[in-house]
């Protein structure tokens, strides 16, 4: 047998002892400086007012009253990181990408929406608003009459709002008096009406689809109408269309009815 010395192995205890009470001590050290650390920044950055939201700005609105934004922004500062921190007590946590898809998506009004936070205190939201190139009417299609909705549209085709419909040269007013079950621009008939728009500007008072249209429009101007037809070019029919109109300027005989463009290359007249 060989001999133990036990003064040795209680030194040796002692020893382990004193690094696992060190360790131990070190360990709830780090634990208690990081609760103390991730309390104070909470407390800094949530709860001391240095970087809340104080102040918001909208710019760029020319329709929309900013009071009815204000409820939509609210809802959002209002939502809690973790349940029970509001973002608006730190600017830093605002999420600018939530706003803008909420505005973007709840206002088809809008072209394009941005949020800039402006340290220490405030929001700054900067509006586009869509420019109307005209109203679009559709006929309502639980209706037996011709009873339509109208709505501001502009050139990329977005619709949004509600307007009264219109015979004049403020706006551009097509009426599109084809049974339909969804609100939405045909594209087959609105760049052909938008170039005759563009070509004919300051002589149109409105545009008509009518009901059992096979690819018809009526362009209405103070004397007569004008029938163009989507199933030809419609820079051709503008070109015959000039040419004929430049030959009758000086027929003061020349008042029809309406002049018709959709056979290609020839003009009829009433």
């Amino acid at each position: 047998m060989r001999p133990v010395n036990v003064k040795k192995l209680n030194h040796r205890d002692e020893v382990a002892r004193r690094h696992r009470r060190v360790f131990v001590f070190k360990t709830v050290a780090i634990i208690a400086g990081t609760i103390f650390v991730v309390a104070g920044l909470i407390y800094i950055f949530f709860f001391s007012r240095l970087f809340d939201v104080r102040e918001v700005s909208f710019n760029g609105l020319d329709t929309i009253n900013s009071n009815m934004l204000q409820g939509k922004i609210n809802e959002q500062l209002d939502q809690k990181i973790f349940k029970f921190l509001p973002r608006r007590n730190n600017v830093l946590s605002v999420d600018t990408d939530a706003i803008e898809e909420k505005f973007s998506s709840g206002y088809s009004v809008f072209k394009s929406v941005t949020v800039k936070k402006k340290l220490p205190h405030g929001l700054a939201l900067n509006f586009i608003e869509r420019k109307p190139s005209g109203i679009w009417c559709f006929r309502d299609s639980d209706s037996v009459s011709l009873t339509t909705s109208c709505s501001y549209f502009d050139e990329d085709r977005v619709l949004w709002g509600e307007s009264s419909k219109t015979s004049g040269f403020i706006f551009l007013t097509i009426e599109d008096r084809r049974e339909t079950n969804h609100r939405q621009i045909d594209n087959d008939f609105f760049e052909p009406i938008m170039e005759v728009a563009k070509n004919r500007a300051g002589e149109i008072k409105s545009i008509i689809i009518p009901e059992k249209s096979f690819g018809e429009f009526r362009v209405f101007t103070s004397d007569y109408y004008i029938i163009f037809t989507t199933e030809f070019d419609i820079k051709n029919q503008l070109d015959v269309l000039r040419i004929f109109l430049d030959d009758k300027e000086k027929d003061l005989d020349f008042h029809p009815q309406y002049i018709d463009l959709r056979i290609d290359g020839r003009v009829y007249y009433k």
